[in-house]
């Protein structure tokens, strides 16, 4: 069975990986995330290599097709689509951090009288 995973620098995907046994797919994103990447790094004073280092992640493995070719650039595609230019300039100016959701916008704790 196939797993894709995506690699990111704090939350600014950078690649898709796709695995089937030992074979592996993978996809570099546009030069705007690896742009947005290293802007995001210098913002946060990350600029040191163990610094930059220590905030990339790989996400969790979720199955996908067989075609691991296709399914790594079918991802990338779709993350190419999701992130407009100025979605990637708000990540630069949050130091590469996603904002975490509204209160009352997602599934929580539910808040008390």
């Amino acid at each position: 069975m196939a797993s894709l995973s995506i690699i990111s620098w704090r939350d600014i995907p950078a690649q898709v990986v796709v695995r089937r046994g030992r074979e592996t797919a993978k996809v570099q994103l546009s030069p705007r995330f690896q742009e947005a990447v290293d802007r995001a790094a210098m913002r946060a004073g990350r600029g040191s290599s163990d610094a930059y280092l220590a905030d990339w992640k790989r996400s969790e493995a979720r199955p996908c097709g067989e075609d691991i070719h296709a399914e790594a650039a079918a991802e990338a595609a779709r993350i190419e689509a999701r992130f407009t230019d100025e979605q990637l300039e708000e990540l630069i100016r949050a130091k590469g951090l996603a904002a975490p959701p509204a209160a009352g916008s997602g599934p929580g704790p539910a808040a008390g009288p």
